[in-house]
């Protein structure tokens, strides 16, 4: 049989059984990334607990934005850290404050199950709307409030997936998706009410998905977020993790690095493609989020819903995943942009949030900094 990367990859894919042993054992040694997700339960005192347990929050390209300045056991000011921005596809840091913002309300959830009420001052110095800065995001006190029934949705945290696989053809029960929009702060939720609509919407995500892999600055800001295999992704836990089976194998022979998938003639660029396009084609619904206006405090609270609702499918063991290309600000998205406002049927807001929702076989835990590599006094707390 004559030699091609294609034939390669069939006989990797026949063989990662047998020889998966030989991709990991050379990098036993390393710290494991998903460390955190076990470790949020052992926090010594109440603001490091409800710490460890926001730094789980989903976030967009796992940037993890957040860095936290500890002023005693029950205090800390929360900033953003610049050097995790998405200045391509982000511009305005609109996706980024929503991160945080789901940050803010899994520690309000951790604090709520441990006896307090998390106080939150947001943006007590003010705010930039069209970057955000040094200024700090919140001021957080933990408040003993012995009287506050724990949120059910704490049991959730842990088990909390962005789930990137193709879903089953299960369809999600309309009064699921009416209980999952219902979580709100402020914010205006619906979901895909048709199949023209669910239709609709798949195609404009795979459309969306499509301009920014075609287009080459925003493509490249993921391509330099990607972390190709298990060392690596020990070594910088955040950004896109790429751990497939045989990847030491794929990267030594060159099939799969930085290099093939940022080249769009490449076999590895075409199959990340449609690996993407092929997981939003087989959205069962949509669900959305919108808000009124588009300040720094929509955001915020943008992300606290969105985390809400992820948490409360997970405990009715659904999956979702953010496919938040069309909602990006930069101007080759421009149309799809406005078509999904239009497909959404929300005149006159602003479409913060869309996640395709429905059933698939849960994901792994996505890699996470540590809280020590998160504080501000800590020496190597840039990333």
């Amino acid at each position: 049989m004559k030699f091609s990367r294609r034939n390669f990859i069939r006989i990797l894919g026949g063989s990662a059984i047998i020889m998966a042993p030989i991709a990991c054992s050379s990098v036993s040694n390393t710290p494991d990334p998903t460390a955190p997700w076990a470790d949020a339960n052992t926090a010594n005192n109440p603001i490091k607990f409800v710490l460890s347990h926001a730094l789980l929050a989903p976030n967009p390209h796992n940037r993890q934005p957040w860095m936290i300045q500890l002023h005693d056991e029950t205090a800390a000011t929360l900033f953003v850290d610049p050097s995790q921005d998405l200045p391509e596809t982000d511009p305005f840091d609109r996706q980024i404050t929503i991160g945080l913002g789901c940050f803010l309300e899994v520690l309000t959830i951790a604090a709520n199950n441990q006896g307090f009420q998390a106080k939150i001052d947001y943006f007590p110095e003010g705010f930039n709307q069209q970057t955000l800065d040094k200024r700090p995001i919140a001021k957080i006190e933990l408040l003993r409030a012995s009287s506050l029934l724990p949120d059910p949705l704490f049991g959730q945290i842990l088990h909390r997936r962005t789930n990137r696989k193709p879903f089953n053809e299960q369809q999600v029960p309309t009064i699921n998706l009416i209980e999952i929009t219902k979580e709100t702060f402020g914010t205006n939720n619906g979901f895909a009410s048709s199949t023209t609509q669910i239709e609709q919407l798949r195609q404009l995500t795979i459309a969306a998905a499509e301009m920014e892999f075609e287009t080459p600055h925003t493509y490249m800001e993921s391509v330099n977020l990607m972390r190709i295999g298990s060392a690596e992704i020990a070594k910088n836990p955040d950004g896109i993790s790429i751990d497939i089976p045989m990847i030491g194998l794929l990267k030594a022979f060159g099939i799969v690095s930085k290099k093939t998938l940022s080249d769009q003639t490449s076999s590895a660029f075409k199959q990340g493609l449609k690996q993407y396009s092929d997981a939003a084609a087989s959205s069962a619904n949509f669900i959305w989020i919108s808000t009124n206006t588009n300040t720094r405090i929509d955001q915020i609270n943008t992300g606290r819903t969105y985390v809400r609702q992820n948490l409360l499918a997970t405990k009715l063991g659904i999956s979702m995943q953010p496919l938040s290309q069309a909602l990006q600000e930069y101007p080759e998205m421009q149309q799809l942009l406005e078509e999904a406002h239009k497909v959404t049927q929300i005149n006159g807001q602003r479409l913060q949030m869309l996640a395709r929702i429905g059933y698939a076989a849960t994901g792994n835990a996505s890699p996470r900094f540590p809280l020590s590599a998160k504080l501000i006094e800590h020496e190597n707390n840039q990333h």
